[in-house]
């Protein structure tokens, strides 16, 4: 079977489209259609409904497009391996990385990462620690930086470098914090937390619950998707939130936020290397994890 035919029905298949999948793969609409059509006449079966201008693919296609992603995962799996024994890494890495990894820490590692490895090509994606684990689930991603620990039986979650929370609030204005609070005297005041899914969320109320405070008790008033937005809206005096130091850091030392300190709470965490532990590991994925317990400072 003919890998570029392979290539056209399932580009076919994802776009719906034979013209989209010829402008993807760089070909004319008639070779995309011969391609798909030698398919078929190979095959036997009909692939794809051709209802007007709109297509739908059959059960066969079905069944062909998740082969046809087996086949491909073992040429590029094969090829890797024949570029590890000329001493190169090359290949695509797509990385996972929650919010505070994916912004503070995971760029200055990619960086010295590619600098190593220059044929490597590096796909950085964003999310929340839930959304994330998703989709290294799905195969979306090979390997991820997350701030929240799961147990997946698939996914193995390895600590690899430590972090710490810290408590914000404005520097000014009615929701403006003393420079110390007990974890009783939080309750009282007006939130900004992040989404269900952050693990910087489910760290600060896991500190909470330590302490003995139900997380339930804090007096939300915003919550928002991204760090980012949690910290404008602290500055914008709505009111205090726990996030990263390493976020912080730049807020904090322009005067623009007050760190809180709270006696009694341990906000100590961890971020974690997760990948699939069924999946098989491309070189580029062995290296990257390999120099990713080499780089971090758990892992020394």
């Amino acid at each position: 079977m003919d890998i570029r035919r392979l290539e056209a029905f399932a580009k076919v298949y994802e776009m719906r489209s034979f013209s989209k999948a010829g402008q993807e793969l760089y070909l004319s609409q008639p070779t995309i259609s011969a391609h798909v059509s030698a398919l078929e006449a190979e095959l036997e079966v009909r692939l794809f409904d051709r209802l007007g201008r709109s297509i739908l693919p059959t059960q066969a296609a079905e069944v062909l497009y998740r082969h046809a992603q087996d086949i491909f995962a073992r040429v590029a799996s094969a090829r890797a391996e024949i570029q590890l024994l000329q001493e190169r890494v090359a290949g695509d890495l797509a990385v996972g990385g929650s919010t505070i990894p994916a912004h503070y820490v995971l760029p200055t590692l990619l960086a010295r990462f590619v600098r190593q490895h220059p044929e490597v090509r590096v796909e950085l994606r964003g999310g929340d620690s839930q959304s994330v684990v998703r989709r290294l689930l799905e195969g979306e991603e090979l390997v991820a930086l997350v701030g929240a620990a799961g147990d997946h039986p698939d996914l193995v979650f390895e600590p690899i470098l430590r972090d710490e929370l810290v408590v914000l609030g404005p520097v000014e204005g009615p929701a403006a914090p003393g420079p110390e609070c007990s974890p009783q005297e939080l309750a009282a005041l007006p939130w900004v937390v992040r989404e269900p899914g952050s693990g910087t969320r489910r760290a600060f109320e896991q500190s909470l619950a330590r302490a003995g405070q139900d997380p339930r008790g804090l007096k939300t008033a915003l919550t928002v998707e991204s760090t980012q937005a949690a910290l404008a809206c602290v500055r914008a005096g709505l009111g205090l939130t726990a996030t990263s130091r390493l976020a912080a850091r730049p807020l904090l030392e322009a005067g623009q936020v007050r760190e809180v300190r709270v006696p009694g709470l341990d906000m100590q965490r961890n971020f974690y290397l997760v990948y699939h532990a069924r999946r098989h590991q491309f070189p580029v994925m062995r290296y990257f994890i390999e120099f990713l317990r080499r780089e971090c400072s758990l892992s020394r």
